[in-house]
């Protein structure tokens, strides 16, 4: 089995990537990471997206990673952004050709930042499976972490769904919630949901690979969209319900995703 693994090159795609590998165990399928090189122009504007690209992308990725590339000269491709392979797009003729051009017979997306379109969809026999930090049909779109806390929830989701022709409305196959935690941070609840996340993916693979196809249950109607915050929006976050960062869970973060051996017990606590 083929199983080609669509993430972003950041922070939590490396954590994603290293929480994925880790709970498939072996015999695991061959696999293909892809990541996606895409940065949207609002991600430049207020303080509150320049902060989150200086701690996902600035440190860990332009300063760290590059500083210490040799630190992880010996760890397995999968766990090596470097040696990802770059997708600026899905055009037919550009990024969806080099996905498909692997024969991939499933993809599993995390922390991707392209849509998939109805074509590659259809080329892909097991599906699309894609991890969605934030419960669905509620918190369909952008920055589903900031705004699940912003909103006040208890508790904060994130969705294992069948990808389909629409955003984040595909059939839902599980769901890894957390209690929100007072005095942990906004990146640190990321980490939590992306980690669980991709357990769920693995399982999902596993699954699979005994020959058990994804089948999920239908999304309720209604449902809602959230976009990439305001300013008004991320004036009330940086004034309120919980810092953005702190920097023992920074350091713990950093860690998980750079450190050539996996802390021990990273993964236990989602699985």
């Amino acid at each position: 089995m083929r199983v080609a693994v669509c993430v972003k090159r950041d922070l939590f795609g490396m954590l994603a990537a290293r929480a994925f590998v880790t709970a498939l165990g072996a015999p695991a399928p061959e696999l293909a990471f892809f990541c996606s090189t895409r940065t949207r122009p609002a991600e430049t504007g207020h303080r509150l997206p320049l902060l989150l690209k200086a701690l996902e992308r600035d440190i860990p990725i332009d300063t760290l990673l590059a500083a210490t590339a040799d630190e992880r000269a010996g760890l397995p491709p999968e766990l090596r952004p470097d040696a990802w392979r770059p997708l600026a797009d899905l055009a037919p003729g550009g990024g969806a050709a080099d996905l498909l051009a692997w024969r991939p017979d499933m993809v599993v997306s995390m922390r991707f930042s392209l849509i998939f379109p109805r074509a590659v969809i259809a080329a892909v026999p097991g599906g699309i499976l894609n991890v969605h930090p934030g419960p669905l049909p509620g918190y369909r779109g952008l920055f589903a972490p900031f705004w699940q806390v912003l909103e006040g929830e208890a508790e904060l989701a994130a969705t294992l769904h069948l990808v389909d022709p629409g955003i984040d409305t595909g059939a839902v196959l599980a769901e890894h919630r957390i209690a929100r935690r007072p005095g942990r941070s906004l990146l640190w609840h990321m980490g939590e949901l992306y980690r669980g996340g991709a357990v769920l993916a693995a399982r999902a693979v596993r699954r699979a690979m005994r020959g058990q196809a994804p089948i999920g249950a239908t999304q309720p109607p209604g449902g809602r969209y959230w976009c990439i915050p305001g300013e008004a929006a991320a004036d009330a976050f940086l004034r309120g319900p919980m810092p953005v960062v702190t920097t023992a869970d920074y350091l713990d973060l950093l860690g998980e995703a750079l450190l050539p051996a996996l802390p021990e017990g990273a993964i236990a606590a989602a699985s």
